[in-house]
């Protein structure tokens, strides 16, 4: 019998798991009960044997049969696997777990560390009450706090977890037997793939300082940023029950909107919209609001994410937030009955596009130019061209944009040395400003994005870079440019064919 956490869960009979816990009454093919997890006057906890799921309707907490002990007793995913595995005889030994769950359940028991630290933590719990987010909210999304990387390293060895969380990224190797937590000093804010599993985390800064406000965890085996979203596990029932999904800019976008009772809500990992993420999402329904911040930036990021969206197949509401408004300050200033009224008095974009003012003729001919070649149903796309041509009275020859020229690909753009910079950035977070190096500014913007974790800005040749001790040729070029050996030959463009 495999001893994989996967083989675990198909053994187990979810029914009789929760049955040692609570009372079950069936209903049809299901079971259902008052829920454990929060105050439930009415039965709104379910669970179906066939999906081998609970869920409740309520508090919106879900999950496998692990999952409902790890909540139930207050102890980790894995712990709670291996309590299973014993009381029902099944073969299940850490020994043997694949490597990836390894680095998960790693993940899990972390961000039962941080969660905990949270609950002793005054000025974390501070923060999050002046943001609004309340006790319910915090436990929904598990969030937690990291007080040092002294107490978390402690802990690691402590659980014979290091080497597999080394494998996350999150914690770096320095000199000699110390390392560095990320995150330390930020609010914790666990990723979850569509199964509930931890796979990464984000953090924000509670103090004002010169650090990023948010950071994310590098991509590593078991997290890609570009593939997943936020609050998507804690929003996809929501999702299907609505009929769409609202896209939002961040973390506590979600989090704030679902702690005022709107939770059909995602956002991308702290990079622009990628087309892995909306066709994810584009699993779930086939309609989205984009929500993003009244500001020009968050408008040029809604128009950046539209074309990926209809890629997806997805049929699209941009939603219009006052100038310089997001979504937390819009209901701070007009409450959420009017957020959820702006969201859905929000017109289709192509419908919009039709019936918008003539005023702005000649924008919404070359958006609707824009948009219209990204739609992939034929008949869709020809009506939706034969009514704008008519009710803008253009001609529809004006509006059928021939296909585009693959472009020539360029050659590198880049610098050896430049290319060690970035990926390095990107791969080992080094506690060090790129602003005071001496590098050309593109260089610098990249290396900063690069620390945020941006890994989708990142040029491909980049990323493609590779190195048998990449760490060591990293931390030379670094050393050298401190101490400025280097500098001058960095800062003249004409000269960066040497280093290639």
């Amino acid at each position: 019998m495999s001893s994989d956490i996967e083989e675990l869960r198909r053994e187990l009979d979810i029914v009789d798991v929760i049955s040692e816990y609570i009372s079950l009454e069936r209903v049809g093919s299901n079971y259902r009960t008052n829920c454990p997890f929060h105050p439930d006057r009415t039965p709104s906890f379910y669970v179906s044997p066939s999906k081998q799921i609970f869920k409740c309707f309520g508090c919106g907490i879900g999950g496998d049969a692990i999952k409902f002990v790890s909540l139930y007793e207050g102890i980790s995913y894995f712990e709670a696997a291996l309590e299973l595995a014993k009381k029902y005889g099944l073969k299940f030994d850490i020994k043997n777990v694949k490597k990836n769950e390894k680095i998960l359940i790693a993940l899990d028991k972390v961000s039962d560390f941080y969660r905990e630290k949270l609950s002793k933590t005054k000025e974390a719990t501070e923060y999050l009450s002046r943001r609004g987010v309340e006790g319910k909210v915090v436990k929904r999304f598990g969030l937690g706090f990291s007080p040092s990387s002294e107490e978390l390293v402690d802990f690691l060895k402590k659980n014979e977890i290091l080497e597999d969380y080394l494998r996350t990224k999150n914690l770096m190797k320095g000199g000699g037997n110390t390392y560095r937590d990320l995150f330390v000093g930020r609010i914790i804010i666990p990723i979850r793939n569509t199964q509930g599993r931890v796979i990464g985390f984000g953090g924000r800064r509670i103090k004002e300082d010169k650090t990023p406000k948010y950071i994310n965890s590098p991509d590593s085996e078991v997290f890609k940023k570009g593939k997943n979203l936020f609050g998507l596990y804690e929003a996809k029932d929501y999702i299907r029950e609505e009929g769409f999904a609202i896209l939002v800019e961040g973390y506590f976008d979600v989090i704030k909107l679902f702690s005022e009772g709107i939770r059909n809500v995602v956002a991308p990992l702290g990079t622009a919209l990628t087309e892995e993420q909306a066709k994810l999402l584009s699993r779930y329904t086939k309609k989205v609001y984009i929500l993003y911040d009244g500001d020009n930036a968050g408008k040029e990021a809604t128009r950046k994410a539209i074309p990926i969206l209809l890629d997806a197949g997805m049929e699209v509401y941009p939603v219009e937030l006052p100038e310089g408004y997001d979504p937390d300050e819009f209901i701070k200033s007009s409450g959420v009955k009017a957020l959820k009224e702006l969201i859905l008095n929000t017109k289709e974009l192509f419908r919009g596009l039709i019936e918008k003012d003539r005023e702005n003729k000649e924008e919404n001919l070359r958006l609707f130019k824009t948009y219209i070649q990204h739609v992939k149903d034929t008949a869709l796309k020809t009506a939706l061209i034969a009514e704008f041509a008519t009710k803008n009275k253009v001609p529809m020859e004006m509006l059928i944009v021939p296909p585009k020229v693959q472009n020539i690909p360029q050659k590198n753009e880049f610098s050896l040395i430049e290319k060690v910079l970035i990926k390095g950035f990107l791969e080992f977070k080094p506690n060090i400003d790129p602003d005071k190096l001496p590098i050309n500014d593109n260089v610098k913007e990249l290396c900063k994005k690069a620390l945020l974790g941006y890994e989708e800005e990142i040029p491909k040749e980049a990323l493609d870079l590779e190195s048998q001790n990449f760490k060591a040729l990293f931390e030379g070029i670094l050393k050298e440019l401190m101490e400025g050996k280097i500098g001058k030959r960095l800062r003249k463009r004409n000269l960066k064919n040497t280093y290639r």
